[in-house]
């Protein structure tokens, strides 16, 4: 299978364009074409990797539960990462594709993933997971404009797809509002998209969302139909605004223009509750600020 450096680096082989990621499809559409430019490994030719967030507990969990060996895990036997030496350890597992975790982390590790285990062993798809793929890459042509994802585990016939979360809170109430804002609604839009494309599978895609502190405790997340459409529109948006940006080579950030911020509809009623003040009328009528100043 392609490793993980060369799907971030989005060099998958028989591919023959620059394709779009779920991640860059949020950028995409909660920041701004420029800033999905930037992430871009291919289009910005400063990118570089982000380890910032590559040496923690849930990147560990992550990759000793989906390579049940340990194969990927590369122990540093240090307490921390100050040292000279223990930071070039650290950068080589990196350069090699593998995950640096210093040595007291282990047991933590261990643990999460065997709490993990235990639980999707007694679940609804424990056969289905058993007989499972890890991190299969998927790319497609979407219209034109080629997509690519990479589940954490895939059925051999594609119908049910997993991606493993580690959090500080796994309740699902919790944690479901957070996939709005880390964009885990569009990652599974962009999996059902890929599979129904290259597959012909009406697929599933599962969330094994874990606690990274004791007891561990693991919960399963699926997106509701109507969430999933939600979330397809989103989806469809972002791969037309990605085509038109590729196709005209422009990458806007934000407006140029002031922007002007209208106070919360809660906080209006509040003050005019606490204060006997009418809600105030609408100031800005459009028009350029310098006009707005000189009056009507």
């Amino acid at each position: 299978g392609i490793n993980l450096s060369d799907y971030v680096s989005d060099s998958i082989p028989g591919v023959p364009a620059i394709t779009l990621s779920a991640s860059l499809a949020d950028t995409l559409l909660t920041r701004s074409p420029r800033h999905a430019w930037y992430g871009h490994p291919r289009l910005n030719p400063d990118w570089e990797p982000d380890h910032s967030s590559r040496a923690d507990l849930g990147t560990a969990a992550h990759a000793l539960l989906l390579e049940s060996d340990g194969s990927r895990l590369v122990v540093i036997d240090a307490k921390d990462w100050k040292k000279p030496a223990n930071q070039d350890a650290r950068d080589a597992a990196w350069a090699e594709g593998k995950v640096p975790i210093l040595a007291p982390k282990l047991v933590d590790i261990e643990a999460m993933v065997a709490e993990a285990n235990r639980v999707i062993a007694v679940s609804e798809f424990a056969g289905d997971w058993q007989d499972a793929e890890s991190e299969v890459t998927i790319a497609w042509d979407d219209d034109g404009t080629w997509c690519r994802s990479r589940p954490d585990r895939l059925t051999t016939d594609r119908r049910i797809a997993w991606d493993y979360k580690t959090a500080s809170n796994a309740e699902p109430g919790a944690w479901l509002r957070g996939p709005l804002l880390a964009g885990n609604d569009l990652q599974a839009a962009f999996v059902v998209r890929g599979l129904s494309v290259i597959a012909q599978t009406a697929a599933t895609l599962v969330f094994v969302v874990q606690e990274i502190y004791p007891p561990y405790a693991v919960t399963f997340v699926g997106l509701s139909p109507t969430f999933l459409a939600w979330a397809e529109q989103k989806r469809r948006q972002a791969v037309a605004l990605w085509a038109e940006c590729l196709a005209k080579n422009i990458w806007p950030a934000y407006p140029e223009r002031v922007c002007y911020a209208e106070p919360p509809a809660w906080s209006l009623a509040q003050w005019a509750e606490r204060w006997g003040y009418e809600a105030p009328g609408v100031v800005d009528d459009g028009r350029p600020l310098a006009e707005q100043l000189d009056g009507p």
